[in-house]
């Protein structure tokens, strides 16, 4: 496991106070980040991360990081944990049943389900079913003070819906790079209609699935919207340019700008929650 990048927190953030700041732990199969985050003063956020020695075995990384940076398991204002994967259900809330989730889950993923949890996408009344092994939720719900859990497509979508309630009907795509992952968010107006998240594709199997999910959701090529977060590859931008007309980025929150450098390189996902 390499070594924090920065391993000391800046002076501004007193932890004899942290009952005062936000705790956010954000888990990829490859590495762990976290940031701190005071919600009275955003030039306080902190952001540190590293990479797991073992991507098929992390809780002993996990482990090892929250008895090191022992800091992480005191009371805070808010303890967030968000897994960030390519594997969750939408499911209406009027069809959930969690008893019977597991086999469910089973049934349309290659691997078995580990410990399911949901979030509940209150604007939208659908319900976010994920997996995460059983070891690490069980050790973080432990040691970490009344974590609150977080599928990553859960807090995306919430923030895509609110920046383009402006828009009234008009139908929109959002793509949100990030780690390896292609985020696709599609909506029809305000409701959700689509979701699906893509692990370490090439560009040209990217474009392949961009167009076929807008075609498949009935998207105009001349009026409808499609907005790209995170870094898309120039190539892939360019060919999506010759098939839809109205395509546009979504930028750092302008606030984070009036913050600190930390906040600035954040993943959006991590930012919503602090914003």
């Amino acid at each position: 496991m390499q070594k924090f990048r920065i391993m000391f927190l800046p002076d501004s953030i007193d932890l004899g106070q942290s009952e005062k700041y936000i705790l956010t732990i954000r888990l990829t199969p490859a590495g762990f980040m976290f940031s701190i985050s005071d919600p009275g003063n955003g030039k306080n956020y902190c952001l540190r991360e590293t990479t797991f020695s073992l991507k098929d075995n992390s809780l002993s990384d996990i482990q090892r990081i929250i008895f090191d940076l022992n800091f992480l398991t005191q009371e805070f204002k808010q303890t967030n944990v968000i897994i960030v994967s390519k594997d969750y259900e939408l499911i209406p809330a009027d069809y959930y049943n969690g008893k019977k989730q597991p086999d469910f889950y089973d049934l349309t993923h290659t691997s078995k389900a580990g410990h399911l949890l949901s979030g509940l996408i209150v604007k939208q009344d659908v319900i976010v079913s994920y997996s995460v092994e059983e070891e690490i939720h069980n050790f973080l719900s432990r040691n970490l003070w009344d974590p609150h859990f977080f599928h990553h497509s859960h807090l995306m979508i919430d923030f895509f819906a609110e920046k383009g309630h402006l828009m009234g009907p008009t139908p929109r795509m959002y793509l949100y790079f990030h780690d390896g992952y292609m985020d696709v968010v599609c909506f029809a107006g305000q409701k959700l209609i689509h979701s699906l998240t893509y692990e370490s594709e090439p560009a040209a199997n990217q474009l392949y699935f961009i167009l076929k999910l807008w075609e498949g959701c009935g998207f105009d090529q001349l009026t409808d919207y499609l907005f790209i977060a995170g870094t898309a590859e120039e190539l892939l931008v360019a060919q999506l340019r010759e098939y839809i007309k109205n395509i546009e980025f979504i930028n750092t929150p302008s606030e984070v700008y009036l913050w600190n450098e930390d906040a600035q390189r954040a993943p959006l996902d991590i930012l919503t929650l602090a914003l």
